[in-house]
């Protein structure tokens, strides 16, 4: 909820100092795309929810829990921190501009983004790893019982 919170919330609240319109895209060091507000807000919350929705599905469908808990905890962690810092790039680019043709670069902040959403991804997966060692060792203590 976090993640989907911090996407809609950082244009919104930072609305009255946004054009109508705000660079979404950039081509190079300008941008060459936009979205209304609504929009820029709206898009990245659909994706994170589709990205949960597709999680919960592909769990559902069963499978080694100790691989599902690395991929969702990778997955869960990456996604949320580059949506959630893409957003707050896109909105830092627009913010005090009159025009969205006038709005800044993303550059360094999509690049600090990604590099924090791989950390944030390896970490989850040596989380999700550690947590399945540690139900397998609880497991093999208990002899094994619930199986």
């Amino acid at each position: 909820m976090g993640v989907l919170a911090a996407t809609v919330a950082l244009p919104v609240a930072a609305r009255g100092r946004l054009p109508e319109r705000l660079a979404t895209h950039w081509g190079g060091r300008s941008p060459d795309g936009s979205m209304p507000l609504w929009e820029a807000a709206m898009v990245p919350a659909l994706l994170w929810a589709a990205l949960v929705a597709a999680l919960v599905f592909a769990g559902l469908r069963g499978g080694s829990a100790a691989r599902a808990g690395a991929w969702v905890g990778a997955a869960l962690l990456a996604g949320g921190v580059f949506l959630a810092g893409a957003q707050a790039s896109i909105v830092r680019a627009n913010l005090d501009r009159g025009d969205w043709r006038d709005a800044g670069s993303v550059g360094a902040g999509v690049a600090i983004t990604a590099a924090l959403a791989v950390a944030a991804g390896a970490l989850g997966w040596w989380g999700g790893r550690r947590a399945a060692d540690t139900a397998r060792a609880a497991g093999a203590v208990g002899g094994g019982e619930g199986k």
